[in-house]
């Protein structure tokens, strides 16, 4: 369910009456227009946002305008609504992005703040962004998005910050590069003649110049005071008797004067402005949901007539605020006289906002009413939703900050909630909901539901800690219970658990019984279908994709993932929204390896590219992996043997970043190193260390027992293809008919084919040929009607030897294809000098530039064609383009032009 974004807060506040031209301050504006910051600081009441406003409003330059709260005090939040108020200036701002961030908590704000960027380099003018309010963030991140922005945002745009206090930004820096322009407290203080102009110009109370002058000492030309000054006078016959005898601070003065102009406010009007000051913004309708009283539809309107400051918020006057500083006093009042109340009006916004799908607002407002009851009502009333459109950072903020003892009278939130903790992998925290769930038993009509959660999650955990039995045994449980469910039960809560035990199963059962393992994501992506649940739908479609490749279908296994592309963006279409990105990136990195393997490595490219693409917003590790292990293999196959150490390299990194507590990921990953490894040792022999490597790796992991053997996590396979490496065909081969014997007794016809590739390799090394022919010929067989292709090729110049002495007894089409596919090179590929050490020589920004890329990129910044960077590095024109291919992808740039500009911003050049 996609947040409802109150659209008030990005549009500046109209105009007022009785609003005072202030040219020169205008003027400084319109000559700061080059400045990276404009800061205008000052206490309250001083005229920030109204300069602002008016300013704006005198110039054709389009803006983009965020009034800041409280709730915006959290990184997300904050960048959906700045992304948000971006796309008032054009839709196409940083498209999906708002979509995004409702859905997951927020890995790194840099690539969304490089998209931004971006793509407002591309706008045809100068732009302004105004962040109003800014004194209510306290967020360090925030601050640190803020910074990030700040530093890189292009030269046609200007950052307005407008707030009480400095914001902890280096102010400094851009004050010595004369990049900040600064209105402070003393600038906007009203002059004698701005307040003889206001008093009696615009006010028409008729005071004298004596009158005038004290009152501009007493308030300091602080114009909140002077309003108020001005209504405290409006009515009285006395005015120069009431100046002449108050005294006192400004602040004091201020105080008074409210009170003076409440006390002579009808009751009902002044009820009316205490109760709704708990409101950050307010229209008619929610005015008399929380007052309790009927509200005339003019009523709003006539306030601002009579200047009680109300500030309207969108063109047709249907929506307002209360100036700060008289909300500050309204609420100090109304805790003073109807403090009892105060819970009472905030449950009602609540049930306001609720009604109108506010959540985020009627949750916040059930907080500050300390109802964590209502709260948790209205979390649980929307939780379905949430769960079918994946906002699962959304649902985890309200359930974190429901008190732990209140939780399980909610049994429908206990089961989402456990439902959120499986789809995000955030196994931390399972043990630690497992009681709430137990508990939970005892307030539900469905008990046997919450066991089968509980299952569940407790398979799901023993799963990731690679205890395949137990996780089996468990999921077991689970299915067998939901299996005696009531017949023809099916609300929305037994769907999701029953779609979630069905999914866990096929994981379980993907790396020993594959075929098994494609019936139950069959099943499971039927019902997830049914109820349109993304995540759902995605994990069905990776795992049934998954399940066809090891059965040896890889056409059908691309249909799948081609399909699943498409729901998506049906999706996206149906629902006004961009896909999940993090998980359609892992999408196109498996689909990728599927072109691949049937050698069409522009098409593998391309969506590695896809891949990276959206997956640089999500941060999804396991994507990323994926996206790596491709593009070690298609830059091996490309000859570039320097890219592909460096994509192991960063795969190793993303291994080592993955949290102890996840073994399964941390090992899924530790594999693709391990395989990343072996397939540059095929073609670059002298990178012996490699071999250690390996070695290292199967002694520090090695379980010593044969629970699924052979299968893809077990590293058996890559033991083998270690021993083949060291030339001990001898010891390798016992191990490859194992192999070979586990693959065909459990369908996994993909091992199959790379085992039996192995075992003719080993039988060539001891001179065995018409053996090692048998198992080739029997791979040909099994890899022909798929199209296999890679899986030979990778082997290298042993596999391409045995492949031409078939060819030679009988030549068919597609053995014909598979030599025609072997690169034409006569010697292994040179390895890089030292590359433990050399390979990598800057990381920014997450990003990773070898030597060679930042010598091409200093070539291209002189000016050298393609042709003159090859000659001056004693490279290949087509190994430049490589290089090219790489920078631009790694510096999201087009073209020279823009990769230069971004290597700039990025301090490269």
């Amino acid at each position: 369910m996609a947040l409802t974004l109150l659209s008030t807060k990005l549009h500046p506040p109209l105009p007022t009456a009785h609003v005072i031209a202030r040219p020169h301050l205008v003027a400084r504006l319109e000559r700061g227009i080059g400045a990276k910051l404009m800061l205008i600081s000052s206490p309250a009441g001083t005229g920030k946002s109204t300069l602002l406003a008016a300013w704006l409003r005198q110039q054709s330059r389009p803006a983009a305008w965020l009034s800041l709260d409280k709730s915006d005090n959290d990184l997300g939040q904050f960048l959906l609504y700045l992304v948000s108020a971006l796309q008032q200036l054009d839709p196409d701002l940083g498209v999906g992005l708002p979509e995004l961030l409702q859905q997951q908590n927020v890995v790194s704000f840099e690539p969304l703040l490089i998209r931004l960027t971006n793509n407002l380099a591309q706008l045809g003018g100068k732009v302004i962004l105004v962040l109003d309010d800014y004194h209510f963030l306290s967020d360090s991140r925030i601050h640190d998005a803020t910074e990030f922005l700040l530093d890189h945002l292009p030269s046609q745009v200007c950052l307005v910050i407008v707030t009480r206090t400095d914001p902890p930004l280096a102010l400094s820096r851009l004050r010595v590069r004369s990049q900040l322009l600064e209105v402070r407290g003393a600038d906007l203080r009203f002059d004698l003649a701005e307040v003889a102009h206001f008093l009696n110009g615009s006010q028409e109370l008729g005071l004298s110049p004596a009158a005038i002058a004290s009152l501009e000492a007493q308030t300091e030309g602080w114009i909140a005071a002077l309003q108020l000054a001005a209504l405290s006078l409006a009515e009285r016959p006395d005015k120069e008797a009431f100046v002449e005898a108050f005294v006192g601070s400004h602040r004091f003065l201020v105080d008074y004067l409210v009170d003076e102009v409440l006390s002579r406010q009808p009751a009902s009007i002044k009820t009316f402005l205490q109760r709704t000051a708990i409101l950050e913004r307010f229209n008619t309708s929610l005015c008399e949901a929380v007052t309790g009283q009927t509200t005339d539809a003019d009523l709003l309107r006539q306030l601002e007539a009579a200047n009680l400051f109300l500030v309207p918020l969108d063109d047709e006057r249907r929506w307002y605020r209360f100036h700060h500083l008289f909300a500050e006093f309204l609420r100090h009042r109304l805790k003073a006289d109807e403090p009892a109340l105060i819970p009472e009006l905030h449950r009602r916004a609540s049930a306001w906002f609720a009604a109108q799908g506010l959540t985020d607002e009627a949750i916040r407002h059930a907080f500050l009413a300390d109802d964590n009851e209502l709260a948790a009502q209205v979390a649980a009333a929307v939780v379905a939703k949430l769960a079918v459109q994946w906002s699962n950072e959304q649902f985890i903020q309200y359930f974190q900050r429901l008190p732990t003892a209140l939780i399980p009278a909610h049994p429908q939130l206990c089961l989402y909630y456990g439902w959120f903790l499986t789809t995000t992998g955030r196994l931390g925290t399972i043990k630690a909901a497992l009681p709430l769930l137990e508990q939970s038993k005892g307030y539900s009509p469905e008990p046997q539901m919450l066991d089968a959660a509980i299952f569940g999650l407790r398979a799901y955990d023993h799963l990731h800690q690679l205890d395949f039995a137990d996780a089996a045994r468990l999921c077991q449980q689970q299915l067998s219970l939901l299996e005696s469910a009531e017949p023809g039960h099916s609300t929305p809560e037994a769907l999701m658990v029953r779609i979630a035990g069905t999914n866990l199963m096929g994981s379980i059962c993907f790396y020993t019984a594959p075929q098994r393992a494609a019936a139950l994501y069959q099943v499971a992506l039927n019902l997830a279908q049914q109820i349109g649940s993304f995540i759902s739908i995605f994990t069905a479609t990776t795992g049934l994709a998954q399940a066809n490749r090891q059965l040896g279908q890889l056409r059908e296994a691309a249909r799948v993932l081609e399909q699943g592309l498409r729901h998506l963006e049906d999706t996206r279409s149906q629902r006004g929204s961009s896909a999940r990105t993090g998980n359609v990136a892992e999408l196109h990195a498996r689909l990728g390896q599927l072109h691949y393997e049937r050698n069409q490595l522009a098409e593998a490219g391309a969506a590695l590219r896809q891949a990276r693409k959206l997956n640089e917003l999500y941060g999804s590790p396991l994507a990323l992996a994926l996206g790596l292990s491709l593009s070690l293999k298609l830059c091996l196959a490309e000859g570039e043997v320097e890219a592909a150490y460096t994509a192991l390299h960063r795969l190793d990194e993303v291994s080592v970043s993955v949290h102890g507590s996840d073994a399964l990921l941390k090992q899924t990953f530790e594999v693709l190193a391990m395989h990343g490894r072996l397939a540059l040792l095929a073609q670059t022999p002298q990178l012996t260390h490699l071999l250690d490597e390996v070695k290292d790796w199967l002694e520090s992991c090695w379980r010593g027992n044969d629970e699924h053997f052979g299968s893809p996590l077990s590293g058996h396979d890559i033991l083998a293809r270690l021993r083949l490496a060291r030339n001990e065909p001898t010891q390798a081969l016992p191990l490859l008919e194992r192999l070979i014997e586990a693959a065909q007794d459990q369908e996994r016809e993909n091992d199959l084919i790379r085992f039996l590739l192995l075992q003719a390799l080993a039988l060539q090394q001891l001179n065995r040929e018409g053996e090692a022919m048998q198992a080739l010929i029997r791979a040909l067989k099994l890899a022909e009607p798929e199209g296999y292709c890679r899986s030979f090729i990778d082997l290298g110049p042993q596999m391409q030897a045995l492949l031409k002495q078939r060819a030679r007894d009988r030549n068919t089409p597609y053995l014909a294809a598979l030599l025609a596919a072997f690169p034409e090179r006569s010697s292994p590929l040179t390895a890089p000098e030292q590359p433990q050490t050399e390979v990598i020589l800057q990381r920014v920004q997450g990003e990773v530039f070898n030597a060679r890329e930042l010598a091409v990129l200093r070539l291209l910044e002189v000016g050298n064609t393609h042709k003159q960077i090859a000659r001056e590095l004693q490279l290949s024109p087509n190994t430049v383009r490589w290089y090219m291919k790489n920078l631009y992808l790694k510096l999201r740039a087009n073209n020279r032009t823009g990769a230069l500009n971004r290597a700039r911003e990025m301090g490269l050049l």
